[in-house]
């Protein structure tokens, strides 16, 4: 039950692989190998509610959650704060969506939290978990001088925490290109500047607008298009967007939006939640307990009702509790946007428009990931993701996975708990340093080594060529993360590989990404749905929604879905702007 999309029971017996021995004392772990009974030791403190096999105590809620991502979760825990009956539901054993962590004996590996925005002690995220009743998760900051290391050919760069030392150190390594480095960092900026138009007063709104306004003409347009007319130099334009890993998209196709939301974000400080994602997913489960609605996981929801014109009804199928219904306020899906649409709303309850333009919606590209141990000492390097790119060419990895094809040489994006969290011994047994490769990969079953009916039977898992496929993948990330991890190789003592498959088991996501929509000009901004939809009742959250993906941007939207069921005051809480009157908080009853 504690397993996650990298779930070990997808590798086989084989993958674990070291190409180096190890002293007797020190075995190679097992694959498959879990905590007692499969599940984590037991936490001190108080117990926890049961989320897998307690009965409801109601049949009808103000709000019912499917989904228990980090979107629903911040949506459930506002609203149960202030008073109403929340129900969440997942289908997974473990709440958090892409925020949660997978256990092995002695290992603790992340799913999808490298790192976020907004950490500090004044940030959007530290505040939303406020306002949301969260317990206070520590948060760490990763290195200031370089919390991204970009490894290029003939150059090092490491990004620091600051816009102006960024353009410093642009301009010290390309001082020939100073002119064009500022009318690039000046769009982005201009950018990143709209996201403070709506909170800002209406005597500053004319002079904000007039600052912003060199943002207007490139917001519909790729990153490629202002690297064009700003820097010649092709290594330059290659450090500029190097952190691409952070939204899957290639220059000649990301949204020049998400490119400045992602980079501006973090260079005001980036951060990693301590004990990993999961400590984010925890922290607000327990507010929704705390305040008196439910968590139920292992329970997939088969159908939105619809009464009077409204959703009204959710059917439910619990693995421990069965079939059943629950009557609803309110809806608010985190689940896949495709899925929510075409699946869980019958037909004709949606215009013809919003089926068709949900079935045409591209996903962002799918990623492959590999869960390394390793006898690897890291004692003195920073805390900091490495992006390690073989050549300049930025845009052939992204072809290659829309063609069904593995790249020979893909970029590898290199994230290391221990480097990010050394003060917890959890991540990996002592003297291993845990370690998560990853980059884009084909979606297709194909290239995979298996079918579409094997994937929908889950047969696959056992098939000697997804396993091979795996291997291959692995070895192929594992050959580039060595220009930064001299000997990883050889130092390898626990391997399992999450496929789009692994992902798409575990999360329910359409092609097996968590970025959601893809982050193209097409669908970023106002080209993403709104979290009111057309029919009434039913709200969206999570990351294909207009405030994007990453734990920030899934955090926000669930923000805003709550201020539209219980009242925009509340975002005044939630930016810190007010405080929540007293009465309007609630604690669970006796």
């Amino acid at each position: 039950p504690a397993a996650g999309p990298g779930c070990a029971r997808q590798v086989g017996p084989g993958a674990a692989v070291a190409a180096g021995s190890l002293p007797p004392a020190a075995p190679r772990a097992r694959i498959g190998a879990m905590d007692t009974e499969g599940r984590a030791p037991p936490r001190p403190g108080p117990p926890r509610p049961d989320r897998h096999r307690a009965p409801l105590d109601r049949a009808r809620w103000d709000v019912v959650v499917i989904g228990a991502g980090v979107g629903g979760l911040v949506a459930g825990a506002l609203l149960a704060r202030r008073g109403r009956s929340v129900l969440v539901v997942d289908a997974h054993a473990v709440p958090g969506g892409n925020a949660t962590v997978f256990r092995r004996r002695g290992y603790r590996f992340d799913v999808g939290v490298h790192y976020t925005a907004g950490g500090g002690p004044e940030g959007d995220l530290t505040r939303i978990l406020a306002a949301a009743g969260a317990a206070p998760v520590p948060l760490r900051e990763l290195d200031p001088d370089g919390f991204d290391t970009l490894v290029l050919p003939g150059l090092t760069f490491r990004v620091p925490r600051g816009l102006e030392a960024y353009r410093e150190r642009l301009v010290a390594h390309f001082p020939a290109e100073a002119a064009g480095i500022d009318r690039f960092l000046g769009v982005l900026a201009a950018v990143w500047s709209l996201r403070k138009l709506p909170g800002l007063p209406l005597r500053r709104l004319p002079g904000a607008l007039l600052r912003a306004g060199r943002a207007l003409p490139h917001l519909g347009a790729p990153l490629g298009a202002l690297l064009d007319g700003c820097v010649r130099d092709p290594l330059l334009r290659a450090v500029l967007a190097g952190q691409h890993v952070d939204y899957a998209e290639p220059p000649s196709r990301a949204a020049l939006a998400a490119h400045a939301v992602v980079v501006l974000g973090l260079l005001e400080g980036a951060w990693y939640p301590r004990g990993g994602g999961q400590a984010v997913s925890d922290a607000l489960a327990a507010a929704i307990e705390a305040h008196g609605g439910r968590v139920l996981l292992l329970t997939r929801a088969r159908r939105i009702g619809v009464r009077g014109g409204r959703a009204a009804r959710v059917e439910l199928e619990s693995h421990h509790l069965g079939p059943f219904a629950v009557e609803a306020g309110a809806v608010v899906s985190n689940a896949d946007l495709k899925r929510t649409l075409l699946e869980l709303v019958e037909p004709r309850h949606l215009s013809r428009a919003t089926r068709v333009r949900t079935r045409r919606a591209e996903m962002a590209p799918a990623l492959g990931v590999a869960y390394l141990g390793a006898r690897l000492d890291l004692s003195g390097r920073p805390a900091t993701n490495y992006i390690v790119h073989p050549d300049l060419d930025l845009e052939a990895p992204y072809a290659e996975a829309r063609a069904g094809r593995f790249h020979p040489a893909p970029f590898c994006y290199v994230s290391s708990p221990t480097l990010k969290d050394p003060d917890d011994p959890g991540h990996a047994p002592p003297g291993v340093a845990n370690l998560e490769l990853m980059t884009v990969v084909p979606a297709r079953p194909a290239a995979w080594g298996t079918s579409a009916p094997a994937v929908a039977s889950g047969e696959y898992r056992r098939a000697p060529a997804y396993r091979a496929a795996k291997r291959a993948f692995a070895a192929s990330l594992v050959a580039q993360a060595e220009r930064v991890l001299p000997g990883l190789a050889a130092a390898i003592v626990h391997e399992e590989v999450a496929s789009p498959h692994t992902h798409t088991r575990y999360t329910g996501s359409t092609g097996g990404t968590g970025y959601g929509l893809a982050l193209v000009p097409r669908t970023t901004l106002l080209g993403r749905p709104a979290h009111r939809t057309e029919l009434p009742g039913l709200y969206l959250c999570g990351a294909s929604t207009v405030t994007g993906h990453g734990l920030l941007g899934a955090a926000w939207s669930g923000a805003l879905v709550a201020a539209q069921l219980g009242g925009w005051a509340l975002m005044g809480e939630v930016t810190g702007r007010r405080r929540p009157a007293p009465s309007a908080l609630r604690t669970r009853a006796p």
